[in-house]
């Protein structure tokens, strides 16, 4: 497709757009995100200096860094509240800049969205607008602190010094963080803000601390600089509404200090409204742009309107041009779409939409990551977050015959990265289709999105040379027929069977069985979880989706530990309401014909699941190293990737086949 072709499909994403005194070349925003590269004292690392730099380089119209905290009592991992900050800051511009792209930082204070153990004893502060901790089903809270007036005052200041030190660091602008139930829109909520001083009452009253954090923010950054707020919409009573962002963005962008609003979804108290902050594959693309769009028909009102951003899984650049056709944003807000490519502006620029890697909301590897303090990456774009020692694929000295055995997740990798090198490679895949065990995945309700990892996969080994030999059981003897420089062996695992007395009967089942339809699953169905995975959640999920009676029983907390939180509380639900029941801190002794025998791994105490079916177990895998084995010492270079070499996910059998593909 031709640049003429791509302005014609694409014309107003890639048309330019005024932003205060700044013009963007395209409207794509790398909207703010948690990226977990912070160092020990809360400020940016080199991983952040080159993680920008990508996104710039691949062609996004702006970047907006992730929330920090701009007062001791914010408590977050970052922090701008002393001038160690504005060092990094500078670095970070100088590695943006050269690529047109401006860059600002989010300001924010958390307010009494503090949990428990983020900071050492007794300094694990939680103030607010008012004593009363918010109302809260599942997300942990601390007691909170009644700021005073002065108090109040202090963090006002805070707001403005942040904003100064983002000026010396060269940045070009800051976005204040009025989204998510933090500490501003505390003070919006007439719940949460019961104070009876300047800042509380009437809305204008409760308005205040924003109006101030606003003026002192643009008087430290001047007129030249960019100033953007970033707003939610939540279903909690106690937080902000879409009724209240139609009353409150519009009065705030009348006082001229703003260029632009940001427009998104969820809370801080209650673990699905934080999850639509990331909403997972369980939500459609585009779901919650509803609200910027009822947003920005207010903010058009204003004799001097400003661009409103949408965002909430925009995974595509048809998707996000007809939004903007429609006229329900001005700028598209995306974050997981550009850390599973940062080059897709580029891409789309230039008509190469088939190599965009698409995100598919898993949120295994970002916001998954995230949940267990690790830096960000992506299920099948290992360079994200490694972008200073990947982030150029240097052609190899001496090409080279690669043999790829295995066309999984690992094994298209690796026959990628060596093709992209200059190789030439050969791939045998044993089945009829590329794509491994994540095949199995994309059959999973709700998960058909998980098959982009196969999809990008096929267009891209073709253009790349790569000769694909499918149904071909690669024996040592067919391998050492292609007089292969390096083998690369990614053939993956065999179902795992525990040791567990009876699970070799014929009523028993992997859960590979079950999902690729080998085996037919009866009605009473009993799901063993080892591992806290998507094994047992996506077969019980499809077990119950076909009216079978589903149980899962493990010996962990709960059903699904591993499973990112923001995925695991939708799925759980679909779960529940479909009559699944879950018995964690429960351990299996047998397995008989129509019985399951089982313990109490708290108290030892003996139970039985009786009238059983079919058991199913969610296990995981044992490597199948054999080809591996036999050609030790019989090529001259030789690799195991993935599974193969030890079962894990998705994640690990990408990176791995990365990894190789770079030292051959």
């Amino acid at each position: 497709m031709t640049g003429e072709h791509v302005a014609q499909q694409f014309p107003l994403l890639f048309s330019p757009v005024q932003v205060g005194r700044y013009t963007l070349r395209n409207r794509i925003v790398n909207t703010g995100h948690h990226t977990g590269y912070q160092d020990g004292d809360g400020n940016p690392t080199d991983r952040h200096v080159y993680y920008y730099r990508e996104r710039a380089r691949g062609g996004v119209g702006m970047i907006i860094m992730g929330t920090i905290s701009v007062h001791p009592t914010g408590m977050f991992p970052y922090r701008n509240f002393d001038d160690s900050v504005i060092p990094w800051y500078q670095r970070i511009a100088a590695a943006v800049h050269p690529y047109g792209v401006p860059i600002l930082q989010q300001l924010n204070h958390f307010g009494k969205r503090v949990s428990e153990g983020l900071g050492e004893m007794f300094e694990t502060y939680a103030v607010s607008a008012s004593a009363d901790p918010a109302p809260t089903w599942d997300y942990p809270q601390v007691p909170v602190h009644e700021l005073d007036t002065a108090e109040v005052e202090e963090l006002v200041t805070a707001f403005g010094q942040a904003a100064r030190r983002c000026a010396l660091g060269d940045l070009d602008g800051v976005e204040i963080m009025m989204a998510f139930a933090n500490l501003i829109p505390q003070f919006f909520s007439p719940v949460m803000n019961r104070r009876t001083d300047k800042y509380g009452g009437s809305l204008e009253n409760r308005m205040r601390f924003a109006y101030e954090v606003l003026d002192d923010v643009r008087r430290q950054l001047g007129p030249d600089k960019m100033v953007g707020a970033r707003f939610s919409a939540d279903f909690l009573d106690y937080t902000t509404s879409l009724d209240d962002l139609k009353q409150i963005v519009p009065r705030l962008v009348a006082t001229g200090m703003l260029d632009y609003v940001s427009i998104h979804t969820g809370g801080g108290t209650e673990l699905l409204s934080v999850g639509r902050q990331t909403p997972p594959h369980y939500y459609q693309p585009a779901q919650f742009v509803y609200l910027a769009a009822a947003v920005r028909e207010e903010v058009r009102k204003l004799a001097r309107p400003v661009p409103v951003l949408g965002i909430g899984r925009i995974n595509h650049p048809a998707l996000a041009e007809g939004l903007l056709q429609e006229g329900r944003l001005d700028l598209v807000g995306m974050v997981r779409e550009l850390i599973a490519d940062p080059y897709l502006p580029q891409k789309a620029r230039d008509g190469r939409l088939e190599d965009i890697r698409v995100c598919m909301a898993c949120s295994q590897s970002c916001s998954g990551h995230l949940d267990h303090g690790l830096g960000i990456t992506c299920i099948y774009n290992p360079v994200a977050g490694r972008e200073r020692e990947w982030g150029e694929l240097p052609l190899a000295s001496t090409k080279k015959k690669v043999v790829v055995v295995g066309g999984g997740p690992a094994g298209m990798e690796a026959a990628r990265v060596a093709a992209l090198r200059g190789h030439r490679v050969v791939l045998f895949e044993r089945s009829g289709e590329l794509g491994g065990q994540v095949n199995l995945a994309a059959k999973v309700p709700k998960r058909d999105d998980f098959g982009e990892i196969r999809r990008f996969f096929e267009a891209q080994l073709p253009k790349l040379g790569v000769e694909v030999c499918l149904r071909t059981e690669a024996t040592a003897e067919i391998v050492l027929a292609e007089k292969p420089d390096a083998v690369v062996i990614a053939t993956g695992s065999t179902p795992y069977r525990p040791d567990i007395p009876g699970s070799d009967s014929k009523n028993v089942a992997h859960v590979n069985e079950v999902m690729e339809g080998s085996v037919q699953a009866g009605q009473h169905v009993v799901v063993i979880d080892t591992q806290g995975l998507r094994q047992a959640t996506d077969v019980a999920d499809l077990l119950s989706e076909q009216g079978r009676q589903v149980e899962v029983v493990t010996g962990l907390p709960y059903v699904g530990v591993h499973v990112p939180r923001n995925a695991w509380r939708l799925q759980y639900e679909r779960l529940l309401r479909k009559g699944v029941l879950c018995r964690p801190f429960t351990g299996v002794a047998e397995i008989g014909e129509d019985r399951v025998t089982t313990f109490s791994t708290i108290t030892l105490a003996p139970g039985a699941i009786e009238g059983v079916d079919t058991v199913v177990l969610a296990t995981g895998g044992k490597a199948d190293d054999r080809l591996y084995r036999q050609l030790k010492g019989r090529v001259p270079e030789l690799h195991a990737v993935g599974d193969c070499w030890q079962p894990r996910d998705a994640e690990a059998a990408v990176y791995e086949g990365h990894k190789v593909a770079r030292a051959i």
